[in-house]
């Protein structure tokens, strides 16, 4: 089930993760820079990559996750932009882990979190020597967890793929049994004539 935090539809595990640590830095009451959070987060999500630089296609490797120096610093002052972050990078990560935007031959990928507070997704998928770069909005204003949609999404391509390719063995069978098929007419045909042949050789 999803949790609205601030203005972001959240996991619920992301939620009670987020406010868990969140609760735990406030008891010990230090502000914090830009580069102590950055370091944190690490320590908290060790399945991503941390960076401020949020140009899709900037980094290396498929579990980046950038966040803006603005939305940084919103979360340094206020603690519950900070849940609210915290619980999308939670999502975020669960997202990297699950594999749920890998493609075929993805040789980098990640998630932006812009100046504005909106959520990005980006990957360069690599095949027969050309690189393919798509980025995405993710939206994380709508009702529900953005990431059970996209999972949701992903199990129907994967199930339109499957029927597909089976569509295209079952056509491809066909074809094989309708040429031989064709093969064996043939070579009955070329039989009966050669056969026919004998007889008026015979008369």
């Amino acid at each position: 089930m999803a949790v609205k935090v601030g203005n972001s539809w959240v996991s619920e595990e992301a939620y009670a993760y987020a406010k868990g640590k969140m609760e735990a830095e406030n008891a010990k009451g230090d502000k914090k820079a830009n580069a102590d959070i950055l370091s944190e987060l690490s320590e908290k999500y060790p399945g991503a990559k941390f960076s401020t630089n949020t140009a899709p296609y900037s980094a290396k490797g498929k579990n980046n996750i950038a966040i803006s120096p603005n939305i940084l610093q919103e979360m340094q002052n206020d603690p519950e932009k900070r849940l609210e972050y915290e619980a999308l990078i939670y999502d975020c990560e669960q997202a990297i882990k699950s594999g749920v935007f890998r493609r075929e031959g993805q040789i980098a990928g990640g998630f932006i979190i812009n100046p504005d507070g909106s959520l990005g997704a980006w990957g360069i998928t690599q095949s027969k020597g050309t690189k393919v770069r798509k980025s995405f909005a993710l939206d994380k204003k709508d009702k529900g967890s953005w990431i059970e949609k996209i999972q949701e999404k992903m199990k129907t391509k994967k199930k339109e793929a499957i029927k597909l390719e089976k569509k295209k063995a079952e056509k491809s069978e066909k074809e094989k049994r309708a040429e031989k098929a064709k093969e064996n007419h043939a070579h009955r045909s070329a039989a009966e004539r050669n056969r026919g042949r004998n007889l008026d050789i015979k008369l």
